[in-house]
Parts: structure tokens; sequence; C-alpha cells
């Protein structure tokens, strides 16, 4: 696996500051960020789908047991996982992607990157707060609720994103 210690880091860094920080800031019922999911969208390219579904899974694991969820961010974050090679080979392209070792804005392009990150923050929203809402009587609501987060979440990810050192993709 491509450094090991700097991704630990990565997940415990994402998994705290959800659990701790996110999960408690009320800004409002429409603006939910899922930060966490930035671990999933900054994995190596090159990783084999078995250890980034496992690392997907545990992700959402973690942070179901931090912060007393009930699998929400497990189902959310492990179907994400599962349709992130299909995501990357959509936005960034097959050829680009043999080119990269870590999908990050410097080494994608912004504009793919954007497309990428996008696409994901919004399934894996999407996946939330519909399994959350486990109806559609609210669809509504749970529309404004999946477009005002998945913006958080994608600014927040796109800024710690930029916070990574360039070396990590070499």
């Amino acid at each position: 696996m491509h450094r090991v210690v700097e991704y630990t880091l990565m997940f415990l860094v994402l998994v705290l500051l959800q659990v701790f920080l996110f999960d408690n800031l009320n800004l409002s019922p429409y603006l939910y960020p899922l930060v966490y999911v930035g671990f999933i969208i900054l994995l190596p390219v090159g990783l084999h789908p078995a250890w980034t579904l496992l690392l997907g899974f545990l992700v959402g694991a973690v942070t179901d047991l931090l912060s007393g969820t009930p699998g929400l961010n497990t189902i959310a974050s492990t179907a994400t996982t599962f349709c992130r090679p299909a995501l990357l080979n959509l936005t960034i392209g097959k050829d680009a992607l043999q080119e990269i070792i870590l999908p990050l804005p410097l080494q994608t392009g912004r504009a793919k990157w954007m497309k990428y990150a996008g696409a994901a923050i919004l399934l894996h929203c999407m996946l939330f707060f519909f399994f959350e809402a486990a109806s559609f009587r609210y669809a509504g609501f749970t529309l404004l609720r999946i477009a005002g987060s998945a913006t958080t979440t994608f600014l927040l990810i796109w800024f710690l994103a930029g916070l990574l050192p360039a070396r990590m993709g070499k």
C-alpha cells in the first residue's frame, strides 16, 4: 500500500473530525458535512479492489461505532467505495488513470477531480440521507439535505485535498 502511515493519519483525522466536530456542529438541518468520505476519494488509484472495499467499509464502520449511528455510514461508504472504480473511469478516464497514483486535483486536473469528487460525494450523500429517512415521504426535505450537505462536504474535501503535500502523489 502506498504510504501507509500518511493514510492511517488521514483516516484518523477525517474520522475524528467527523465524529467530534461535524457531528456536533449544528449549522442547519440542510448542512451536515460527511468529510470522512474524503478518505475514500483520496485512496490510491492502483490499490487492489479488495483492499479498497475493506478500507471503505472500515472508515464507515469506525465512524458508525464512534458516532452511534446504526450502520448509515457503513452502508454509504461501502457502496461509494464499490462504485469508485466506475466513477474514476467515467470522470477521469482510463488512460489518464494509468498515469496517476493518487486522485488529487494537481494529478488529475481540477475539472476532472471536481467531477470525480462531486460524483462520489453526491452518491455518498444520497445513500446516507435516503437510508436515514427510510422513506420517500419527505423526499423534498431529503433532497435539500443531500444538496446542501454534498456542497458543504465537497468544499471541505477540496480544502483538505489542497492541504495534502504534493509529494503524496509521487
